[in-house]
């Protein structure tokens, strides 16, 4: 009974952290001013909750900031400009949030307990999604690449 209590207990207090620690997702609208979505982009690309984004992907972001900023010039909202420009801008939106959704997907951290052999202490090993990718592919190359096979191999009997 203590067990199943223990257990419950620390399920209950992972899903609590983990979702204590979610950012939220930063998304830009046609309907606010645009300066102050410029300037949460900018603001959680520079704090690090984007922190899995890649380095082509952060400059198409700044870039397609760049454009919007250019293109506003002093009008507060996108429905100020003519409709040839709404469009252009929505489309550097619609580039920016889906950039930015793959980056906050691949930066979630994943908690995981395990218990090491001989220990009852449970040890947790926090990743992102992309870290835990780019362990499995290494996994993965590892185990097919045939230099591996090679260099695993025992030597031969007669030396």
């Amino acid at each position: 009974m203590y067990r199943i209590t223990m257990m419950v207990l620390l399920l209950v207090l992972s899903a609590a952290a983990q979702a204590a620690s979610e950012k939220p997702l930063v998304q830009m609208d046609r309907q606010g001013p645009v300066a102050e979505q410029v300037r949460q982009v900018e603001k959680a690309l520079n704090n690090g909750d984007y922190a899995e984004i890649s380095a082509d992907d952060r400059a198409q972001v700044q870039q397609s900031l760049q454009r919007i900023t250019q293109r506003m010039g002093d009008h507060q909202t996108a429905q100020e400009l003519p409709p040839a420009v709404q469009n252009e801008i929505f489309n550097d939106q619609e580039r920016i949030n889906t950039l930015l959704s793959r980056a906050h997907a691949d930066s979630r951290l994943i908690c995981q307990y395990t218990r090491t052999t001989g220990s009852n202490m449970p040890k947790s090993r926090c990743l992102t999604v992309a870290e835990r990718r780019r362990i499995e592919e290494k996994g993965k190359a590892l185990l097919n690449d045939e230099r591996s096979y090679k260099t695993l191999s025992p030597p031969p009997a007669g030396r």
